[in-house]
């Protein structure tokens, strides 16, 4: 063999070795923008198109101080009202793109008044939803990525409502069933975005509105919500070696053409960071917002368990 051939037989041997190594580093997590993994949270819709499955299994307790009413309707004074639920979700996510991606998701929350005056005036209620959605993804920056989001969520909702079953009997002369069942359709487009901040801590921001119609007999109502949402993670295992990460985030919502506030939601999280592709963690949430038709106002303290699998 000839010096020449020599070298370029070494040369090429260089070249399959680089090339076999570029072709076996395996890519980035969608949910990656620059040198911070983000973590998924329950509230702040982000914009990765990321394919997962989940869900979220919730608890909590309710205050509000309501109105007592007659057998004819009318306020006669106040009461606190206590609640406790229970709420359970599960999502999937198919990321068919690193642009595009849909998904589908099933709820369930049963809340019920744990007090008298709570009992009659929120009785038991029972909520089961099911929703599909898709998220178009842009990436301008290595670490900025943007997200046009569109959901729809329908659904029936069933309540034991005494009160409003003991008005009617007496109105009618008959016994009438407590049972109330409605139904709700919700619209959802949102804006999304996610930005890296600095390694280990990153933003999620969204803007939504939502159109959610309930009809009830041959009556319906249709309610248009502006929400605005933020939330930081920080994960400390990108800072050193503890794999733990912490979450903050708020969302606030506002009906559209009334200036008075709706509803909040302020939460933080713990989250197990060791696995790339596992989300395991708690959420810790406290929600003021209105309640049935009484124009009650709840004070909700939740504990959400998060479980997530990743699979890009």
């Amino acid at each position: 063999m000839t010096p020449f051939r020599g070298s370029r037989v070494g040369v090429y041997a260089s070249l399959l070795v680089v090339a076999s190594a570029w072709a076996a580093e395996p890519e980035a997590p969608r949910r990656q923008l620059g040198p911070h993994l983000f973590i998924p949270r329950v509230a702040i819709a982000d914009p990765f198109t990321t394919t997962t499955v989940g869900s979220e299994t919730g608890f909590g307790y309710a205050t509000a101080e309501g109105p007592t009413f007659d057998l004819n309707g009318n306020p006669v004074s106040l009461a606190d009202y206590k609640i406790i639920a229970y709420t359970q979700a599960f999502s999937g996510q198919w990321g068919i793109f690193d642009w595009w991606a849909l998904r589908i998701g099933a709820a369930g929350l049963v809340y019920s008044g744990a007090n008298g005056s709570a009992a009659a005036g929120v009785g038991l209620n029972g909520v089961v939803r099911a929703g599909a959605g898709t998220t178009f993804a842009i990436r301008p920056l290595p670490t900025l990525q943007l997200g046009l989001l569109f959901d729809v969520t329908v659904g029936p909702s069933v309540g034991l409502d005494i009160l409003l079953a003991i008005r009617e009997s007496i109105a009618e002369g008959s016994v009438q069933t407590p049972v109330v069942s409605t139904n709700s359709t919700t619209l959802t487009p949102a804006l999304s975005a996610a930005w890296t901040i600095t390694r280990g801590l990153g933003f999620v921001a969204n803007v939504s509105y939502s159109h959610n119609s309930v009809a009830a007999d041959a009556s319906s109502v249709g309610v248009d919500t502006l929400s605005l949402g933020g939330g930081l993670d920080l994960d400390l295992r990108e800072l050193g070696t503890i794999p733990l990460g912490l979450t903050l985030s708020y969302q606030a919502g506002y009906s559209i053409g009334d200036e008075r506030f709706r509803r909040y939601r302020l939460a933080g999280g713990f989250f197990y960071t060791r696995r790339e592709n596992l989300t395991l963690g708690l959420e810790i949430a406290y929600t003021r917002a209105p309640l049935g038709a009484h124009d009650v106002f709840i004070s909700t303290l939740a504990a959400v368990i998060v479980l997530r699998y990743n699979f890009d």
